[in-house]
């Protein structure tokens, strides 16, 4: 999502424990330098909730790409895809602790359900960072949790909204994967303005896992029963894309009905830069957070002490969307907010 953070090697050392705040970003704790653990080039287990869309299997590619431009401290990376299911990601936990790995990161399916895979861990002396999606108990077991303020960032783009449609109006929402920490944080956000809004209805409500393909389809479903619209109401901007197409194709006229949505794809740049009077508003979500915690990961094990690593709140908006948009790149990457160069990327998503 983003071009103007900053790159990967400027947060020479990164953060040892970090609070998710509102407004602009991550901020971090100071952290106490400790002993080093172990001694590099380390192995690093990532247990991954899920990759059901394009975001996922970046925020993958870009621990794949920190491993290999950083071979002095990286010289394996065992990655562990759960397909959604947090048993199952729990057992890969296990595994990676029996594998004696050196560190773990985690996106974890569940906010509540590793609290005893994470005593485990600690108890091994094996560090863990999650990364994306931020867990809630437990949390005093993890060095690090990266991830952006959902809850802030969905709370102001549904404030946005409202605003543009003057407090009242039928809206269509396209919620992210049922049962995620972050569509929870991203739903209670949107609650909050809704409930401070008793004239927008919500009249469609579909679970499409923040991927276009499958928003496309629940699109066309919500919107055979429920023909008035007024305002889409997304938490992902490949959703966002995908019902701005549908309702295109059925007639709408996208110009008249404001969209919101979180994220930065290119695709959806793209798609929204075309769009003539169109009313938007999207926030730059990023999938460098993995390589973040992965360098969390390895400071800590190497006993450097952590500072701050900002995620910065980048709107993108009716004025500034062309720049975002990059037309001779695929339309499943992200480039606001990558340390993967653009050959690279063309490479690994194209």
């Amino acid at each position: 999502m983003r071009k103007s953070y900053r790159a990967l090697a400027a947060a020479a050392t990164a953060l040892a424990m970090v609070a998710v705040g509102p407004g602009a970003g991550v901020a971090a704790s100071a952290a106490t330098k400790t002993a080093a653990l172990a001694s590099p080039p380390f192995v690093i287990g990532v247990s991954n909730d899920s990759v059901a869309n394009p975001f996922r299997v970046q925020m993958l590619n870009e621990v794949k790409y920190y491993a290999q431009t950083h071979p002095n401290l990286v010289k394996k990376v065992i990655y562990l895809n759960a397909d959604g299911d947090t048993n199952t990601q729990i057992a890969d936990v296990e595994d990676l602790i029996s594998a004696h790995v050196n560190g773990i990161l985690l996106s974890p399916n569940s906010a509540t359900a590793f609290a005893s895979v994470l005593k485990s861990a600690k108890a091994a002396r094996i560090p863990v960072a999650t990364y994306n999606m931020s867990i809630t108990t437990g949390a005093s077991d993890i060095i690090a949790q990266v991830a952006p303020p959902f809850t802030a960032w969905e709370q102001s783009n549904t404030a946005w909204l409202a605003q543009q449609m003057h407090g009242k109006g039928n809206v269509v929402v396209f919620r992210g994967l049922a049962g995620t920490p972050v569509d929870a944080e991203e739903w209670a956000g949107a609650q909050a303005v809704l409930k401070a809004n008793p004239g927008i209805k919500v009249v469609c409500t579909e679970y499409a896992a923040w991927d276009y393909g499958t928003a496309k389809t629940a699109a066309q479903n919500c919107l055979a029963n429920h023909p008035t619209v007024n305002g889409i109401l997304s938490f992902g901007d490949a959703m966002t894309w995908a019902v701005g197409q549908v309702m295109t194709n059925m007639g709408y006229n996208i110009a008249n009905i404001p969209f919101i949505g979180i994220g930065g794809g290119n695709g959806a740049i793209c798609w929204w830069a075309k769009l003539k009077h169109s009313d938007g508003q999207m926030l730059a979500d990023r999938t460098d957070v993995s390589a973040f915690a992965a360098q969390d990961l390895v400071n800590y094990l190497t006993g450097k002490a952590g500072v701050k690593a900002a995620i910065p709140k980048v709107v993108i908006s009716n004025s500034n969307v062309s720049k975002y948009a990059n037309f001779s790149m695929p339309a499943n990457v992200w480039l606001i907010g990558t340390s993967m160069p653009l050959p690279i990327l063309k490479k690994w998503e194209g």
